[in-house]
């Protein structure tokens, strides 16, 4: 793996190239010097893979920030959604770990009501859909035109994810 000054010293050595080939004006050697630039380009981009993987947050977890509510959160969670849910699971860990540090509690309370509405939104979505694919299949009965068939089970793709 690379360090970062190595990555830093292979970037800046792509300066000289690229003055070069500002100043150019024979097109075989524009060519050449387009030609280094990618290699050394494509050798950075490695470098910076391999660095990446040693510091990317997949090496710290599992992608999710995961906040357990107090007592009093929960009741006012279940209160206002009908649900009891001990802990927000947030997806985008970058996004959120920075952040959790100076969060209110009341913004947390929020999050774990909007995360409630939004389970069950999905739910009735896809209740409405298994019923909507249930009236088409009864509908078109026991032996549907291919095309129709087709049209049913790119809904069920859609909708249901099967």
């Amino acid at each position: 793996m690379a360090s970062p000054e190595e990555i830093e010293r292979k970037q800046k050595s792509v300066q000289p190239l690229l003055e070069q080939l500002a100043q150019e004006t024979d097109a075989d050697r524009v060519q050449e010097l387009g030609k280094q630039i990618a290699a050394i380009a494509e050798e950075l981009a490695r470098m910076a893979q391999g660095l990446e993987k040693t510091y990317a947050p997949e090496a710290w977890g599992s992608g999710e920030t995961r906040v357990a509510l107090t007592k009093d959160q929960r009741q006012r969670v279940a209160e206002a959604t009908g649900v009891a849910l001990d802990t927000l699971v947030l997806q985008g860990s970058e996004t959120w770990d920075p952040q959790m540090p100076t969060m209110s509690p009341a913004t947390i309370e929020r999050l774990a009501m909007a995360s409630v509405a939004d389970r069950k939104l999905k739910e009735e979505k896809r209740k409405a859909a298994k019923e909507i694919v249930k009236q088409l299949e009864a509908a078109v009965g026991d032996d549907p035109a291919p095309e129709t068939r087709a049209a049913i089970d790119q809904f069920k793709r859609d909708h249901l994810g099967e």
